[in-house]
């Protein structure tokens, strides 16, 4: 990574016009250069985007500007994916249309990626806000959970503030596209920087997280029915392809997370065919979960959601 990199912020938006003005403001606003603002949205129904070009072309400031506007809604996964691929800097940070960045984050942000030594990603603290912006109590939790690989594998999952982070463009370049299924970007990328040279937290908050209705987790889009539990099924289905694939792409070698990655991923692949079957063959997908070797415990969780239909 050369002394002074150039670094991409990608803003990526989908029905946020109420937020995204103040967060492309806090893009332009950041004090760190060469610097490059990927603005993109999802095909937004509301007038996300034409906020988005009213800013562009209002602004006056150093920073390269790109704006992209998808053709149709391609989702999470994907959105990511195409901001990414249209950015060029070494180091891409992300912010979601509802997120306000303070000034100075792409700088610090920058210094954490290089002292004491470079690493794949870096995450911050974050000041906590409500629909209105006025401020919320503090989040106790780190940024991120776990921070080594092999406690990430035992777990099966990274809990990470993808709101607050910045991933080196090796992330996407090495190990490819996320999977389309993906809803969380933030627990592939910090795994795919754990097989690579690590994440740094920085403890200082350098974004405003928001809080609202609409927030995919927590808010009206939380899993509530058995359909949205499908699609979020899924999902854990296409992390646990994705961490397969990058682990094997990683050239790592370790039986112990080889044998957990295996495991998860056959039990997730059980978990999501068995939304699309009935109870009976819920039951049967159970027994052949024991016999391929998966724990008690993912036995009974298949059999309480798919056979007995509970949770």
């Amino acid at each position: 990574m050369t002394a002074q990199p150039l670094v991409s912020v990608i803003v990526v938006s989908y029905n946020q016009e109420a937020f995204v003005r103040e967060a492309v403001r806090s893009a332009f606003a950041q004090t760190y250069s060469p610097l490059e603002i990927v603005l993109s949205d999802d095909c937004s129904a509301d007038r996300t985007f034409a906020i988005m070009e009213e800013e562009a072309a209002a602004y006056g400031g150093p920073h390269k500007v790109v704006l992209n506007r998808n053709p149709t809604n391609i989702g999470v996964a994907q959105h990511y994916n195409r901001a990414a691929g249209l950015a060029t800097g070494e180091i891409i940070i992300v912010q979601d249309g509802d997120d306000v960045s303070l000034p100075g984050r792409a700088a610090k942000i920058v210094h954490a990626f290089q002292a004491p030594a470079p690493v794949d990603m870096v995450c911050s603290n974050v000041l906590m806000i409500d629909k209105a912006g006025a401020a919320l109590p503090p989040r106790e939790a780190p940024p991120v959970v776990p921070l080594s690989l092999e406690a990430a594998a035992a777990k099966g999952s990274v809990s990470a503030l993808g709101c607050a982070a910045a991933y080196s463009r090796a992330l996407w370049t090495k190990y490819g596209p996320i999977d389309s299924e993906v809803l969380q970007e933030d627990v592939v990328l910090p795994f795919r920087a754990l097989l690579e040279r690590g994440i740094r937290i920085v403890e200082e908050p350098l974004v405003k997280y928001r809080i609202h209705d609409d927030n995919l987790f927590g808010g009206r889009s939380a899993p509530k029915t058995r359909a949205t539990r499908r699609r979020w099924a899924r999902s854990w289905l296409a992390i646990s392809r994705d961490w397969s694939q990058s682990w094997a792409k990683s050239g790592r070698k370790d039986p112990v997370v080889e044998r957990q990655l295996r495991r998860r991923l056959i039990f997730r692949g059980y978990d999501a065919e068995c939304y699309d079957r009935s109870r009976l063959h819920a039951l049967m997908v159970a027994f052949a979960g024991l016999a391929a070797g998966l724990k008690f415990r993912n036995v009974g969780g298949i059999l309480l959601r798919h056979v007995l239909r509970v949770g």
